[in-house]
């Protein structure tokens, strides 16, 4: 990059740096195009404390997010029918925290602070990103500032000992150079009660930091430093035996969730005569030590897991300037990347029922581009291409059951996947798309089995077909987003305890998914807002036979998604500083195994939400209540121990802001 620096600083004066294209939030607080990008804006005032998965789950149609209780680990991320498994495949839902590209759900983390915006880009988006799947990617940028001296600290409290210090700071141009750092503590009493021995189960504990150096060597370069970092203490994985009381259990004893993680990049860009080039050069480390749980099944099952995590990383891109009919980025992708676990099952005071580990080194490259051609004044063609290659290397090791079992195995995964979008313009304010676009999810290995024929399974391939439509109306008071998709998979990865001893992912031969979506804001006046956003999807597992049993289970829902999703909100914002927030959300019909079992089941299920304070000057106050219909419902639930994870009660709480 230095060599780059002194030839970027010999070019003609005029080209100023373009870096990643930034997120554009007008006033409303989520916007949604006809291709189904959607830019939410994460309000401090409105938004639950520091959780920022649970507004976008309330803020885009056909994203749900599954959350496990201890971070990301065991947590499914499903966007249009398609998730990650919980342990094993990589996450069909990339996430980018700033320019740090992660690498699997698992690793990402509960909640972020200082981001002010994400934007979800459904299906896949392996012609425009370097690390993506098959999906779509979720997008979260930092509180750009506009590169003032500015800041906010907020404290917080809440129901169950809740609270809450957050710091957000920008320094603003420094001669050639600006940043910013934010960091957050927030904790809670456990939702759940062990009766049996009279404690919590699920305390957490979080915290997280980041920070961002931007340095401008010449007008047409700049260099960026950013590191983030996260520690999570938690309890024990908040799991209660289904059919019975939500928050109470009786066991005796309980665990700990202990995950540290430290991420950073290196970005630079360039500008020369009609382009631009950013390259990216990032690591991350995640460590889980341990994950500890009792279970009573009965009888009563203890786990112990340790899994870390190492990922370097190489993104390039090369873009043309918006000059003339024609534009085109062209990128290189580049991960190395290694996974060690060690698990630990057993019946205490029995014997153990299972003592293994495994590693796994990813390697995973891709050359990828897209270029878009507008032709007269109201059509545009984009086309995009990705060639890629993906290998791993696996290494299991058992002591328990089978002392001294070893499997040894290699994959490698090649596809060429083409994405076509058509774009007309009907109406100065309005716009119609089409696209195709095929995606790959990776193959790999599953450990949490000695049977080596179950081990491996292939990689998932998609073909998304999706058109939409959207408009501005009554001088942009109203504007409404329309989309339908339809998506069909081959060698869909499903994952489940298939029995007693082996849980690991199997491929179902053919699946499909598909639905539409609907986002509406409206300004009746200007202190009013109100938002809509609903989506409606179907899955099915056109094709699938039981790896164990050799049943045919076709012709039932994709495991982890549900049938719908939709939200209304409005909002009021008096001139005088008073202003409160009100929004339902309501979720379908949810399945957790791939056999549509009704004890494995949530019923749909809606959620209220009231925010209101008042605001002067540097001072914002806020009060707010989750859940105030007290809906009882599981957010997770896990067939293989019989158990899920309730979703949060109702709860309340307040928030102070001090800008300076």
């Amino acid at each position: 990059m230095l060599v780059i620096v002194r030839v970027a600083r010999s070019q003609p004066g005029g080209d100023s740096v373009v870096t990643n294209p930034a997120l554009i939030v007008t006033d409303s607080r989520v916007v949604s195009t006809a291709s189904g990008d959607t830019a939410v804006k994460l309000s401090q005032d409105f938004a639950p404390p520091l959780d920022a998965w649970q507004a976008l789950g309330e803020a885009v149609a056909n994203l749900h997010v599954s959350e496990g209780g201890s971070v990301g680990y065991g947590s499914l991320f499903a966007l249009r029918g398609l998730s990650n498994t919980p342990y094993f495949s990589d996450s069909a839902v990339t996430v980018y925290v700033a320019d740090i590209p992660l690498s699997g759900g698992f690793t990402y983390p509960a909640g972020l602070f200082g981001f002010g915006s994400a934007t979800v880009l459904p299906g896949p988006q392996g012609s425009r990103f370097g690390r993506a799947t098959d999906g779509g990617v979720v997008l979260f940028e930092p509180t750009d500032g506009d590169r003032i001296a500015s800041g906010v600290l907020i404290e917080g409290y809440g129901s169950f000992d809740s609270n809450l210090t957050a710091l957000e700071a920008h320094t603003g141009d420094v001669g050639n150079m600006d940043a910013e750092f934010c960091a957050d503590y927030d904790s809670r009493r456990g939702y759940i009660n062990n009766g049996q021995i009279g404690v919590r189960t699920d305390d957490q504990a979080n915290e997280s930091s980041f920070g961002r150096l931007r340095i401008r060597p010449s007008p047409q370069s700049e260099l960026t430093l950013e590191l983030l970092q996260t520690r999570d203490r938690d309890g024990a994985e908040p799991l209660v035996p289904l059919g019975g009381p939500l928050y109470e259990v009786n066991r005796p004893g309980e665990g700990v969730t202990d995950i540290d993680s430290l991420a950073a990049a290196v970005k630079g860009s360039f500008a020369f005569p009609g382009a631009t080039l950013t390259t990216v050069t990032s690591y991350t480390d995640w460590r889980m030590n341990p994950y500890q749980d009792l279970l009573v099944l009965p009888p009563a099952l203890e786990n112990l897991v340790r899994q870390t995590q190492k990922s370097w990383n190489e993104e390039v891109h090369l873009r043309s300037k918006a000059t003339g009919c024609l534009q085109g980025d062209l990128g290189l992708w580049l991960s190395n990347e290694s996974t060690e676990n060690y698990v630990d099952r057993s019946l205490p005071g029995l014997f153990p029922i299972e003592v293994s580990g495994f590693e796994q080194n990813s390697r995973s490259s891709a050359v990828l581009g897209h270029a878009t051609y507008e032709f007269g004044s109201d059509w545009s063609i984009t086309t995009g291409l990705r060639a890629e290659e993906d290998e791993r290397f696996f290494t299991r090791e058992e002591q328990v059951p089978k002392e001294g079992l070893a499997y040894v195995a290699s994959a490698s995964n090649r596809a060429v996947l083409p994405r076509v979008a058509i774009g007309r313009r009907l109406q100065r304010d309005s716009h119609l798309e089409f696209a195709v676009a095929f995606g790959m999810r990776p193959g790999g290995f599953s450990s949490f089995t000695d049977n080596p024929g179950l081990t491996p399974f292939q990689a998932e391939r998609s073909r998304a077909f999706s058109t939409g439509w959207d408009s501005s109306l009554g001088l942009h008071s109203l504007t409404i987003a329309a989309r339908a998709f339809y998506i069909v998979v081959g060698d869909l990865q499903v994952e489940r305890s298939y029995t007693a001893t082996d849980y690991f992912v199997a491929n179902a031969g053919r699946a499909h998914s598909d639905g539409f979506e609907v986002d509406i804001n409206w300004t009746p006046s200007s202190p009013w807002k109100v938002t809509l956003d609903a989506g409606v999807d179907q899955t099915r597992l056109d094709a699938f036979t039981s790896p164990t049993s050799g049943l045919n289970e076709s012709g039932n829902p994709i495991p982890g998604a549900p049938s719908y999703n939709a939200g209304v909100e409005a909002t009021y914002r008096s001139a005088r500083g008073w202003f409160a927030a009100g929004r339902l959300t309501a979720v379908g019909i949810t399945h957790y195994d791939e056999l549509s079992t009704s004890k494995y089941t949530q019923d749909s299920y809606a959620l209220l939400g009231l925010r209101a304070g008042f605001s002067s000057g540097a001072w914002t106050f806020t009060l707010y209540g989750e859940n105030l219909c007290k809906a009882g419902y599981y957010d997770l639930i896990v067939p293989g121990v019989n158990s899920g994870v309730p979703g949060a009660p109702r709860t309340f709480g307040s928030k102070v802001a001090l800008k300076f």
